[in-house]
């Protein structure tokens, strides 16, 4: 997971948010939150936010078709009807981390600080769930190799309890996802730090500097697939030492 920019509120959002809210606000007051009568106007960015996403989920990178996945709610929209068209509670997903992973759950330090209805976040709210829209989600989460298994496993970093919630949350360890993590290293970062490796046996310096900065430039770009998981396995391949010795910069994406 890396950090995500929205961009700018799309100029239709407002006028959508406030007609959807004054909609339903007399509906939730009278039977509590129903997702049919919700509604689904909100979905009318959820292009917009695939593209400005690169096509990927904004937790798993994986990535997908606009069509078929999902306008997300980091704040659940079950539990916080008043920000469904809020364009800072809004992110596009992937439905395995979505509807089968996150779905409802919103957990927070302290359940008793829950926003009430129609209060603007964050109050005294301390969510457990890292908002990649709003912070770098690398500071929680980083990517571990198992020599055993020879995957890739996604572990709290520095043993963050918000990044091993995040993980739990949306099921980041699902064996199809860890799978998808192996066959990407296998396929795209082991031959590259195979034949960085070969430059530095030979004592190539100039060579290995310059290989190293397109695979960094080719492979941390926003747009690139599984973007955090790479940055981890080059760390992991070339550790610090390793990169200083040679004179390698390794760029947060």
């Amino acid at each position: 997971m890396i950090q995500v920019d929205r961009g700018l509120e799309p100029a239709s959002l407002p006028a959508i948010r406030e007609e959807e809210r004054d909609r339903v606000r007399p509906l939730f007051a009278a039977t509590g939150f129903n997702r049919e009568q919700l509604g689904k106007r909100y979905t009318e960015v959820k292009r917009e936010l695939c593209v400005r996403q690169h096509y990927k989920c904004c937790y798993c990178e994986k990535v997908c078709e606009d069509v078929g996945n999902d306008l997300e709610h980091y704040r659940p929209a079950s539990l916080y009807w008043w920000l469904s068209w809020t364009w800072s509670n809004l992110l596009f997903a992937c439905q395995n981390c979505n509807r089968w992973g996150k779905n409802d759950e919103f957990p927070l330090a302290n359940l008793a600080a829950r926003l009430v209805a129609e209060q603007d976040p964050p109050q005294r709210e301390e969510p457990l769930l890292v908002d990649p829209a709003a912070e770098d989600p690398m500071d929680s989460i980083h990517f571990v190799f198992e020599e055993k298994s020879g995957r890739w496993l996604p572990r709290p970093r520095g043993a963050s309890v918000r990044g091993a919630e995040t993980i739990r949350v949306l099921g980041l360890d699902r064996q199809a996802l860890l799978e998808n993590f192996k066959r990407h290293v296998d396929l795209y970062v082991v031959p590259d730090a195979d034949h960085l490796k070969r430059l530095m046996a030979a004592g190539d310096e100039a060579g290995a500097r310059i290989f190293w900065e397109r695979v960094v430039q080719r492979r941390l770009q926003r747009t690139s697939y599984f973007t955090a998981l790479t940055y981890d396995a080059l760390d992991h391949f070339f550790p610090s030492d390793v990169r200083v010795r040679w004179g390698l910069d390794l760029p947060r994406p």
